[in-house]
């Protein structure tokens, strides 16, 4: 990944980066608390964003996974495979939101048995939705554990990411003020999480891409 990160980055950056500047700058105002969380806000906040940025990451896989092809390549073969992927998703992402929202360990070893290699499994073996759920399930056997133990690192990384963004996205935001240009910080501070989330959603695509590698050929 770290080879091709340029690339990946540029493709995936107008499915990051876009959404979350455009609604930061944009869209409704972020609720105060969970409880005043209304359907909008859900939806435009993370709903789409999310489905946008899932776009992305299909994207990111192929790339990784077919480094001799182009981004171009790469997109459209996205297109071919989004829907599926979306199908499969949408069956498992009740359960796995569940899981992560009651208890966070096993909400996490469902995604890594369930969505982490749904990305690169749809690419080179489309099938039916609940087939490629029921792949993923069996690639994944015996190996839980190690998977379970690198999505936890994830996460911590992923919210040191954020953290990091959006502590550049402020201090900009503030630096720019003092200069007399609130807009621009504004926009900066939209920006930086939107970077964040960028790399954030590289490196799901290039881990899905690489755990997928090592566990396909010991698979029939």
């Amino acid at each position: 990944m770290m080879s091709d990160l340029g690339r990946l980055f540029f493709m995936v950056a107008p499915f990051t980066i876009l959404p979350v500047v455009a609604i930061d700058l944009f869209g409704p105002e972020p609720a105060t608390s969970l409880a005043k969380i209304s359907n909008q806000q859900l939806l435009i906040g993370l709903a789409l964003p999310s489905l946008v940025a899932a776009f992305g990451q299909l994207a990111a896989t192929h790339l990784v996974l077919r480094r001799d092809l182009t981004p171009r390549d790469s997109l459209n073969a996205a297109v071919a495979a989004f829907p599926l992927f979306a199908l499969a998703q949408v069956m498992m992402a009740l359960p796995v939101g569940l899981g992560l929202l009651l208890v966070i360990l096993p909400g996490l070893w469902l995604f890594g048995r369930f969505l982490f290699l749904s990305g690169a499994v749809v690419l080179n073996e489309p099938a039916a939705p609940l087939q490629l759920v029921q792949r993923c399930w069996a690639l994944t056997a015996g190996n839980s554990l190690p998977l379970t133990i690198f999505l936890v690192l994830g996460l911590f990384g992923a919210i040191g990411i954020g953290l990091m963004a959006e502590g550049a996205g402020a201090v900009l935001d503030v630096v720019a003020r003092f200069l007399g240009a609130p807009s621009v910080g504004n926009f900066l501070h939209a920006l930086m999480p939107g970077i964040g989330n960028c790399f954030v959603t590289v490196g799901i695509g290039a881990a899905g891409a690489a755990a997928y590698r090592l566990l396909a050929p010991n698979r029939s």
